[in-house]
């Protein structure tokens, strides 16, 4: 199931967003940003209810949404999870009127699989460098942007 993240999940936000970070998967959340940002987030949930995995719908600009922070545990990876995630989050967008969603990814052949396309970072407004000031690897970001027009 996939659902609003709560303030009850915050823990498991920053807990499994920090792991991801710390292994060189993503870019790591503090808490405030969680708090500040939590209702970007959706959960999705096992059978039992517990929370599996993460993703965010981020507002960027005129028409453009950012997907990010996927993460789903590994005993839960290649089961459509991520998939069903990433889904959402787009729906939701086009719901709210925005067209083009991008993600900033080391994994971009799962996004591929979803139907987005490897596009230069330079396309993307500056608007969304933002949150990329704050990173390790900022000038020099090795990730790989992808766009998907819906």
């Amino acid at each position: 199931m996939i659902r609003r993240a709560r303030q009850s999940d915050v823990a498991f936000i920053h807990a499994i967003l920090a792991r991801f970070g710390r292994e060189g998967r993503l870019l790591g959340r503090p808490l405030t940003e969680i708090y500040d940002f939590l209702r970007d987030f959706l959960i999705a949930e096992d059978a039992s209810g517990a929370p599996i995995g993460v993703c965010g719908l981020h507002l960027c600009w005129e028409n453009l949404a950012e997907v990010r922070s996927l993460a789903v545990l590994p005993e839960a990876q290649g089961k459509g999870v991520g998939t069903k995630l990433v889904e959402a989050c787009c729906s939701e967008a086009l719901t709210m009127g925005f067209n083009n969603v991008f993600t900033l990814t080391y994994r971009p052949e799962f996004f591929q699989s979803l139907g987005f396309r490897v596009v230069d970072k330079q396309l993307l407004p500056n608007k969304i460098w933002a949150d990329c000031i704050k990173c390790v690897k900022f000038p020099n970001c090795d990730e790989t942007a992808l766009l998907l027009e819906m």
